[in-house]
């Protein structure tokens, strides 16, 4: 058990860490090119985008939880044609609804943000069959070519949209056509080794498709409430206060989601299909165990995560950004713990999915979400991004309990409070060694912060030790793909 989520989790690393290295290394690049109107503008077609993909995101979800069910029945190209076909019909609709509001609000939004808008529907139909198509590798736990799809799309979308923007002068529009040609050249591909030749004649079965509705369209409205509770900002920040505190406030945002929401797609990523697959061949013990061991697997490496970019955000931002940015360094602390929690709810949805509760998830949302929107709302017009950052944390936190309070009605696993204490002790000292000595090494704002990050993690790792947090299985079995790793580049 541990074997498999440590070998898939560390497969899973170049489709997380990758992504998120290009994504910071674009931030320096997009803020000294765009003002921060422009790049506000361009985040809110981002924002757009991400909305219509988490509508769509349902089908994913799906095709995770049921694979397994068709895989044992000898049925999967039923469910390859019921998949993609629901698909085919979200996107459609989505367009159409999404098109008419565009229309109608063409007079209020601005003409660059008008034709942005019309890119974006462009990269959402692409994303949206991607993002499916992952799923099945995902659920057939072909996580090479996962990660390696992954990998393609982050670093060709940054080649594209800097030879659209630098070569061709494209402007900040480049920025989104180069996502689509990286699509549009991984689709054939990604459907090869996803699905393969299409089953188009597969009669759909009625019995099944209701199971499926019943099953995901409650996470369709919670997607829907997710957007309210993690995206909103952006668009009352632009109601309120305008693009310019869209692009300061996203600059930073960008930053810490990258960080921290990296690790916690880590492990949604590794212990979904494990996780689903103990719960149908091994039963519930098994999956509780499972459970208890990810979420303290957790703690142990977001955690530190959290101290150590809030101990270091001025030093980040002033690196990554330019210099009219800089004032946004305030929110990472907040954005970092928000996303901290929004990773580690997700562990406690997990007795909810297997069980099917859904419906449980959704309300959660969505109360969370209404909490967001209301407080935002009361608080953005007065205090600017400020209040956003501090209501999405307020919020994120408000779900984390609910999620915690309403699943363990049905899926109890063991909570180490042992090694939270472990783990927080040796998060905090590892915050006040380079809080304390991280600054003044040299002269060099650059070296001071790889130093930090150094130090930072010896000392928290020796603190571990120290506290003897680590169990001799977990160690060996460390020890083992280390060695399996180095002896693979050795090679």
């Amino acid at each position: 058990m541990i074997n498999k989520f440590v070998k898939d989790f560390l497969k899973y690393i170049p489709a997380q860490f990758v992504p998120a290295l290009v994504g910071i290394i674009t931030i320096p690049i997009i803020t000294r090119l765009f003002s921060p109107s422009d790049y506000g503008n361009y985040i809110l077609v981002v924002t757009t985008v991400s909305i219509l993909t988490i509508i769509v995101g349902w089908l994913g979800m799906s095709v995770i939880r049921f694979y397994p069910v068709f895989e044992r029945e000898a049925r999967l190209k039923v469910f390859y044609s019921l998949s993609i076909k629901w698909l085919i019909v979200s996107v459609i609709i989505l367009i159409i609804f999404f098109l008419s509001i565009i229309s109608t609000a063409r007079a209020k939004i601005g003409e660059q943000l008008y034709h942005l808008m019309f890119i974006g529907v462009v990269v959402f139909i692409f994303s949206a069959f991607f993002n499916v198509l992952s799923c099945f590798l995902r659920a057939k736990r072909k996580i090479k070519l996962y990660s390696g799809f992954t990998v393609w799309r982050s670093v060709t979308k940054l080649i594209f949209s800097l030879l659209l923007v630098f070569v061709f002068g494209y402007g900040i529009a480049g920025l989104l056509w180069g996502e689509v040609f990286s699509l549009i050249i991984a689709l054939p591909l990604i459907w090869k080794y996803a699905i393969g030749k299409f089953p188009w004649r597969v009669p759909l079965p009625l019995d099944f498709t209701k199971e499926m509705t019943k099953y995901s369209f409650p996470l369709v409205m919670g997607n829907l409430a997710a957007w309210i509770l993690s995206l909103s900002d952006r668009f009352l920040l632009e109601f309120f206060r305008g693009s310019h505190e869209v692009g300061i406030y996203s600059a930073s945002y960008h930053i810490s989601e990258k960080s921290i929401l990296l690790l916690g797609s880590l492990f949604m990523l590794s212990s979904g299909p494990i996780g689903i697959s103990i719960w149908e061949k091994e039963g519930e013990k098994k999956s509780q165990e499972f459970v208890s061991k990810v979420a303290r697997y957790y703690l142990i490496i977001c955690l530190p995560a959290v101290v150590a970019l809030s101990v270091l955000a001025q030093r980040i931002i002033n690196i990554l950004t330019a210099p009219q940015y800089y004032q946004s360094f305030r929110i990472v602390p907040l954005v970092a713990l928000g996303g901290f929690f929004l990773g580690f709810q997700q562990i406690f949805q997990t007795g909810l999915v297997l069980y099917k509760k859904t419906n449980l998830i959704m309300i959660g949302i969505i109360a969370s979400g209404l909490l967001n929107l209301g407080l935002n709302f009361v608080l953005i017009p007065k205090y600017g991004y400020m209040a956003a950052a501090a209501t999405t944390v307020t919020s994120y936190a408000f779900l984390l309990t609910a999620m915690i309070t309403i699943s363990r009605r049905y899926y109890v696993w063991e909570f180490s409070f042992k090694s939270l204490g472990k783990i927080a002790l040796s998060s905090g000292v590892m915050g006040v060694v380079v809080c304390s000595i991280g600054s003044i090494l040299t002269t060099s704002t650059l070296i001071n912060l790889i130093a930090g990050i150094c130090i930072g993690l010896l000392v928290y790792f020796l603190m571990l030790f120290l506290l003897r947090e680590p169990q001799k299985e977990e160690i060996r079995v460390l020890y083992t793909f280390g060695k399996r790793m180095l002896g693979g580049i050795s090679r």
